[in-house]
């Protein structure tokens, strides 16, 4: 389109350039109506009108018909009018041919180039050319939505690529470039995009995508999560190679034509029910196996540990571990119980769904991880949930002993049907001495692997029970005597008695371990050998039946087995290699938990360690993603172990695992499940005595409550913090508490309070020459002087702890001190000021993988873009924090809503 370019017949004309083209531009935009003169000359001469405007008008028209024909340009009562159809112009026919989708490629083919190009006026710059271009964008867009549609969305990757690089702000076309490529099958080009795209529009124009690009850039991990799910997400541990036929399989196989028929889209549980031992999770397990075609999309599988060591697993924290494992990251899942339920429900939704529950303890334990429809849930339980049954439909299932039939079958798979037959008597016998118990025969089959015939097994295994009959044992402790698993014990402790020596010892350490599963590291840490050692012993026990492994280098007893390993690590360990072995894995667990925060939070003091020096070497991090890795993973068993050693005297290994992954706990976990946590750790310090330590975890719990917007609460915890610092006679402590109470008070709006604690722990820091405590209370200064009105000292306080934070490298430092120089700049309208500040905290927060505080930035950067007068910039900003504060389920979600709300955006 050249407006300069008119076609008389097949000849074109060319108009000169300089004012004639903007005249005749002026008319072409108008066709059909009449433009005034003086209309015209604004158009013109918009910054500098010529004293006799009207006149050099008129001749311009002169010229203009000369050039292009007297009847072209019609005098009227109201100034010139273009007397061309609109049919002729380019622009006309655009605008018709781009109302029918048919003819949208020739509507766009009459574009050449950029409108109104080698034409210098400010009017058609500020007027014209954006809201064409916006017509451009418009077909250009529709065009490529109905091709994504019908054609091959690979094929516009190229086209899509180069408008991107033309027009790098426009999220729209990014938007599309994404889908292409997503529906091309090639995700991490997609994400990609999005990170590019996020980069620019942070770094040109200080914002986050908006809500249609975070959509879709949700979409593709979503969808790529299915696809990873569909691959990788096969939880059920393995079936037993020689399965023994059971009546209940029968029984579960006739489920199958209910399962799949008319109600197949509905959530079908099955639970199976039985007493300890009885083989509930082989049949479960197996039949899970089977069914596993019928649900290809997920298969999870979760051990509830409603009957064991320890607590059972809580509801929300199973839904949680659940999320984990189908990639939902920490920082995303919300805190109550009813909420993390909808979110399983929705990461589940259109798939293909077997959920394995094993050794649940009740239906309220179960009933939050159900899934939605075309899935089905295989609860195993020692008590009947009989409101499953009643509230959800579950088919029941109840194991009884094995029949001698099947008992024998399982002896013949164990060894060999011509060694049984051979022995009938004495293979009976030994049904009858494991009392029908699938886990004792399997036991006593794998042990009797060596052994010469059946009947040297059977009389083994009497003359173990005449040992429990005379000298008691595991039984005794457990039941009082006349224990119903007296058979079972005869099985383990003839088992137990045949292991080597590493494997026996590993075998009694596992029952010291207070969580319900262990890995490779820390069972060697337990033990007390290297981990090659460590590997051996465990691939012995799990060649016994006696340990299970569920996931590569993951392992877990039964309950009842664990329940003997403890015994014998009662009667055969005496109590000082017993609280070695567990002081050597609690030991790990604290230095394993430092070594990673080092990677998340260089620069951070750790003197609360102290006096606890490593006694096995804890495992090093390559960078902090493996670190957070090692987090995540670890993070179930971590709770576990620190909630039993708050209650069974390891209280100062408890807090201080606890204070070592704090940083875990800012970046990943809702404040209501960190803070839970924290206030058991505060329990296990005062349960230790030790005062600085209850310092430590209150001045933690503060900072979250601070964070969260809570000023009382923080204040509160932090200044019983200080109290337990001064008594303890911790000075660094002290400093610390001090410095947040400034913080604290200040944001509580007490700037004189504020003031003096924040100047009391800078003069402090001086003193003992501790330049980061310096940097950081410099920050709490500004601040507060900030909160005093007094915003210009308040800036300077903030440079000066700027230059000290580079000095040390500190950037964690950095972003908080960028983010409360921003709200100084801002509360002195220097906007451009506060923006750059707040890009630089947001810049950092990013790239240490901290949402939580880069959306706390941008709620502050929203703010100040709308104070400036840019509304559409702060509502793109507000809605980017929105969107992670809500994920955190953060309670600034509030106020931001209310800002937004009273801005009326």
């Amino acid at each position: 389109m050249g407006p300069w370019e008119i076609h008389q017949g097949d000849r074109p004309v060319l108009v000169p350039a300089g004012q004639m083209r903007v005249l005749l531009a002026s008319l072409l935009v108008s066709v059909g109506r009449s433009v005034a003169a003086d209309t015209l000359a604004e158009r013109l001469w918009p910054e500098h009108m010529p004293v006799h405007s009207r006149a050099t008008v008129h001749t311009y028209v002169a010229r203009l018909r000369r050039l292009l024909g007297q009847g072209v340009i019609e005098t009227t009562p109201g100034g010139y009018r273009l007397a061309v159809p609109p049919d002729r112009i380019d622009l006309w026919q655009f605008r018709e041919l781009m109302a029918d989708p048919g003819t949208l490629r020739s509507a766009l083919a009459l574009w050449r180039g950029q409108p109104f190009t080698g034409v210098e006026s400010s009017w058609l710059d500020r007027e014209v050319v954006p809201r064409l271009r916006e017509e451009w964008f418009a077909a250009t867009e529709r065009r490529i939505d109905l091709d994504l549609e019908t054609g091959n969305p690979g094929a516009l990757v190229p086209e899509l690529r180069d408008l991107t690089r033309q027009y790098p702000t426009r999220e729209s076309l990014w938007l599309r470039l994404i889908d292409a490529l997503h529906r091309s099958g090639r995700r991490a080009e997609a994400l990609e995009a999005y990170r590019r795209v996020r980069t620019i529009l942070i770094d040109e124009l200080g914002i986050e995508p908006g809500e249609a690009l975070q959509r879709t850039h949700q979409r593709v991990l979503l969808d790529g999560a299915a696809t990873a799910l569909v691959t990788a997400t096969r939880q059920l541990p393995h079936d037993v190679a020689h399965f023994s036929g059971r009546a209940e399989l029968a029984h579960l196989d006739a489920l199958r034509p209910v399962l799949d028929g008319e109600n197949r889209r509905l959530t079908h549980v099955v639970a199976i029910d039985g007493a300890p031992g009885i083989g509930k999770t082989t049949l479960a397990v197996h039949w899970a196996h089977k069914m596993a075609s019928a649900y290809p999309d997920v298969q999870l599988y979760l051990n509830l540990r409603g009957h064991g060591p320890g607590e059972p697993v809580s509801a929300s924290s199973a839904v949680e571990t659940l999320l984990r494992g189908l990639g939902v990251r920490n920082d995303v899942i919300p805190p109550n119980v009813e909420e993390r339920a909808a979110l399983l429900r929705g990461t589940l939704a259109g798939r293909r769904v077997l959920l394995l529950l094993d050794n649940a303890r009740d239906e309220d334990q179960v009933r939050s991880l159900l899934p939605g429809g075309d899935s089905l849930v295989i609860v195993t339980s020692r008590n009947r949930l009989g409101g499953l049954s009643i509230r959800d439909g579950a088919h029941r299932v109840t194991l009884g002993p094995l029949q001698p039939r099947e008992a024998l079958s399982l002896l013949a798979a164990a060894f060999g049907p011509d060694r049984v037959a051979a022995e009938r008597d004495a293979a009976t016998r030994l049904v009858e001495l494991c009392d029908g118990l699938p886990l004792a025969l399997a036991i006593v089959a794998e042990r009797a692997q060596g052994v010469g015939g059946l009947t040297e097994v059977v009389q083994a295994l009497v003359d173990e029970r005449v040992r429990f009959d005379v000298f008691g044992d595991v039984s005794a402790d457990l039941t009082g005597g006349g224990d119903p698993h007296a058979d079972l014990w005869a099985a383990l402790s003839w088992s137990y008695r045949a292991l080597g020596d590493a494997a026996a010892a590993m075998f009694r350490k596992l029952g010291l371990h207070p969580a319900g599963d262990i890995g490779l590291d820390a069972a060697a840490a337990l033990a007390g050998v290297p981990v090659r050692l460590a590997r051996q012993a465990l691939a012995q026990l799990v060649a016994a039946h006696l340990v299970r492994e569920p996931r590569p280098q993951r392992y877990e007893l039964h309950d009842l087995i664990h329940w003997y390993a403890t015994e014998q690590a009662a009667r055969h360990d005496t109590p000082a290699e017993r609280r070695a072995a567990v002081g050597r894995v609690m030991d790990w667990y604290l230095h394993t938990a430092v070594h990673a925060d080092v990677h998340l939070l260089p620069h951070r003091r750790r003197d609360f360690v102290a006096p606890y020096e490593p006694e096995v070497t804890p495992p090093r991090f390559a960078d902090a993603g493996a670190a957070m890795a090692w987090f995540e993973r670890e993070y179930d068993t971590l709770r576990a172990v620190v909630s039993w050693a708050a209650t069974n005297g390891w209280g100062g290994h408890a807090w201080r695992i606890v204070t070592a992954f704090s940083t875990f706990f800012d970046r990943r976990i809702a404040w209501r499940d960190a803070i839970e946590l924290h206030e058991v750790a505060v329990r296990a310090a005062k349960a230790a005595g030790e005062l600085a330590g209850e310092g430590y975890v209150r001045n933690a719990l503060g900072s979250m409550h601070y964070l969260k917007g809570d000023p009382d609460a923080a204040i509160k915890n932090v200044r019983r913090a200080l109290d337990c610092f001064r008594d303890a006679g911790h000075g660094r402590g002290e400093t610390m508490a001090l410095g947040n109470l400034g913080l604290m008070y200040a944001d509580r709006g007490d700037h004189l309070a504020a003031r003096r604690y924040a100047e009391l722990a800078l003069e402090r820091c001086e003193v003992i020459g501790y330049d980061r405590g310096r940097a950081l209370n410099l920050d709490n200064l500004g601040v507060a002087l900030s909160a005093g009105g007094e915003h210009d000292r308040a800036i300077a306080c903030h440079h000066r702890a700027e230059e000290i934070n580079r000095e040390v490298g500190d950037a964690n430092s950095e972003a908080m001190n960028q983010h409360h120089l921003g709200k100084a700049y801002t509360a002195l309208r220097r906007h451009r000021d506060a923006l750059r500040a707040f890009r630089r905290a947001a810049s950092t927060y990013r790239r240490q993988d901290n949402r939580r505080l880069e959306a706390l930035v941008f709620a502050d950067a929203g703010r100040t873009l709308h104070r400036a007068g840019h509304a559409a910039l702060a509502r793109g900003v507000w809605a980017a924090a929105l969107a992670t504060l809500k994920e955190f389920n953060d309670p600034h979600v509030l106020r931001v809503q209310e800002e937004i709300a009273a801005t009326g955006l």
